[in-house]
């Protein structure tokens, strides 16, 4: 344990990883612009979480497309959302946390209505094919 300790919290990442991270964020814009939950839920890995406000928790890659689906169908219907850097880290050299700030855009909309803003974790893992979503964890920036 000494070991871990003293290895400190974070790595430098390569350029490459840095941009491959710096990428998901614009991925789950482009899937969900086109309200697409297959893409959407390919972001993630197959045993990754997602929790949202209003009581959401959703484990594995089908349950998230599930939901996303049912969503787009409904409220999400004709939705984009945004979300911008805040801070990157890797804890190691396959594991990066990310955290955003953003929010769903209604149609017609170019920035997030402070009601709707909200500020996302998110903790990437490295596979062979990219970078992933692990674990994804969002709250309102305000209280109602």
């Amino acid at each position: 344990m000494g070991d871990m300790m003293s290895a400190g919290l974070s790595i430098a990442p390569t350029a490459d990883d840095m941009a491959a991270v710096g990428g998901v964020p614009q991925r789950m814009m482009a899937a969900w612009a086109d309200n697409d939950a297959v893409a959407l839920a390919g972001l993630f890995t197959e045993d990754a979480t997602m929790i949202l406000p209003g009581d959401v928790f959703k484990k594995g890659r089908d349950e998230i497309r599930g939901f996303m689906a049912d969503n787009y169908a409904g409220p999400y219907r004709g939705t984009s959302v945004f979300g911008a850097p805040l801070d990157v880290r890797f804890v190691d050299a396959g594991t990066a946390v990310l955290v955003t700030q953003g929010g769903v855009l209604l149609p017609g909309e170019s920035e997030v209505a402070p009601e709707r803003e909200i500020r996302a974790t998110w903790i990437l893992s490295k596979r062979a094919e990219g970078w992933f979503i692990s674990a994804y964890h969002n709250s309102p920036v305000r209280l109602p």
